[in-house]
């Protein structure tokens, strides 16, 4: 499969004569040197290996918690994070004293990005009032949390 890859040289300063090459190191430790101003195109055939990185799945590491959003929020906000590998994960909001107003997720989960919205209501699906909050995810026995800020 041939990919062109188009070049745009900006040459600013060819008022002033300057001529530009393009130095091509090739495999056998050999250089090639061709002016700028004789390359119409430029084609690369049989390439091996390279993809866009938009298309390679993104390895998850680690566990991680991300930062809700949006933050404050009214009247719901996203929460989201990430898991190294399949596993049972609890997710909770609890007020500022530590009592748990509303679990929103407790479930197996298989590893990569995953995200969760709260709607500002408690277990009996009543909105609660304006304040801080912690979130908090646990997956295999860690548990990792946060604040975040509702306000009316």
């Amino acid at each position: 499969m041939n990919k062109l890859l188009p070049f745009l040289f900006v040459l600013g300063s060819i008022a002033f004569s300057q001529t530009y090459e393009l130095n091509i190191h090739l495999k056998n430790d050999s250089t090639v040197t061709i002016a700028l101003d004789e390359i119409q195109k430029i084609v690369f055939e049989d390439l091996t290996g390279i993809e866009a990185a938009e298309a390679l799945p993104q390895a998850v590491k680690a566990f991680q918690l991300l930062q809700n959003y949006p933050n404050p929020f009214n009247p719901a906000t996203t929460i989201a994070y990430q898991i190294p590998q399949t596993a049972k994960v609890n997710v909770s909001v609890f007020d500022i004293s530590g009592k748990l107003i509303k679990e929103l997720l407790n479930e197996t989960q298989t590893e990569g990005q995953h995200q969760v919205t709260w709607d500002g209501t408690n277990l009996n699906h009543t909105r609660v009032a304006s304040g801080i909050y912690i979130y908090t995810v646990k997956s295999n026995d860690v548990v990792l949390s946060k604040q975040m800020i509702l306000v009316k």
